[in-house]
């Protein structure tokens, strides 16, 4: 093969579909064990990583800045190999579609992942929570009274938890479970975009430059992504919000869960795997040719 086409930071679009499907075959045959650990840790940096970007927001008074920083988790996650159920939700069925795992293996993956995912998430939340009110010796909502510091933190994360469950969603009812799916949709779109642009570059500064921006954007607007919202809406009871974990589970999990299944499995995952699986055996000569293979896969999407 020419050596600039082999030296590329670049994947083709139908060179990306294979390794989206060959990643999620390998990802359905990872051990449970393997599987809670490394959900675990990212479930760990999401939630460190969303503190984080709050405490910014508050700390410089530009929310935008918090969610522009907000990815480096992300990015970790990318550059690891570990194991996060949103990404899945894409990854998995695609391997699925090509006979690669089954989709008993799949939901085997989706759930012991969301389990290593609220582990790391609840660790980090009752760490936190102890931090943010400095052992049980601060009150947070005294930040409402003009409180300052750490207690500012803990409030924003109380005001948070009431607002994405009680007021967005569970005072508008059926409404209300219908947005929370709505919105895990756009925000697994966003977020299994810059997984898939990721895996477009083959360089560590090009997979973290391409999987910025739509993390940063789903965060900017607001969207909900299960796994960030383990934590915020962990840490907020914890921290004395009064809201039920009940609730919790009925108002946000469930509707949010469901809503980034399918923006990551129907948006991300059936529509790339659709559009690049042409059969191109028909218009390859006999004689094997690489760069023309590769040039007419680009064009044709072929595998």
């Amino acid at each position: 093969m020419n050596s600039s086409l082999s030296q590329m930071d670049y994947v083709l679009p139908n060179e990306l579909v294979d390794g989206m499907i060959k990643a999620g075959g390998k990802k359905s045959t990872v051990s449970i064990k393997n599987l809670i650990l490394r959900g675990f840790y990212s479930g760990a940096i999401l939630g460190l990583a969303t503190c984080l970007a709050i405490t910014i927001g508050i700390q410089s008074k530009m929310p935008w800045l918090g969610s522009f920083i907000f990815p480096f988790g992300f990015a970790s996650i990318v550059l690891f190999g570990m194991e996060l159920v949103t990404g899945n939700f894409a990854l998995l069925p695609m391997a699925t579609w090509a006979g690669r795992c089954s989709w008993r293996a799949t939901f085997r993956n989706w759930t012991w992942v969301w389990i290593g995912n609220f582990l790391g998430t609840v660790f980090v939340a009752v760490l936190l929570s102890i931090s943010l009110t400095s052992a049980g010796t601060v009150a947070p909502l005294s930040a409402a009274e003009g409180g300052t510091g750490w207690s500012v933190i803990a409030a924003k994360l109380i005001a948070i938890n009431k607002a994405n469950v009680v007021v967005k969603y569970q005072s508008l009812g059926s409404t209300g479970f219908f947005l929370g799916i709505l919105r895990g949709i756009i925000a697994n779109w966003l977020v299994c975009l810059g997984v898939t642009l990721a895996l477009v570059s083959k360089s560590v500064p090009g997979k973290i430059l391409a999987c910025w921006l739509p993390i940063t954007a789903f965060q900017t607007m607001g969207m909900e992504h299960i796994v960030v919202n383990m934590f915020l809406h962990t840490i907020g009871p914890l921290l004395g919000s009064g809201v039920s974990y009940t609730n919790v589970i009925f108002w946000n999990f469930i509707p949010v869960t469901l809503g980034n299944m399918i923006g990551g499995m129907i948006f991300i995952g059936m529509l790339f795997y659709s559009t690049y699986r042409t059969p191109m055996g028909n218009v390859l000569p006999k004689q094997h040719d690489e760069k023309l293979e590769r040039e007419l896969s680009a064009e044709l999407g072929a595998r």
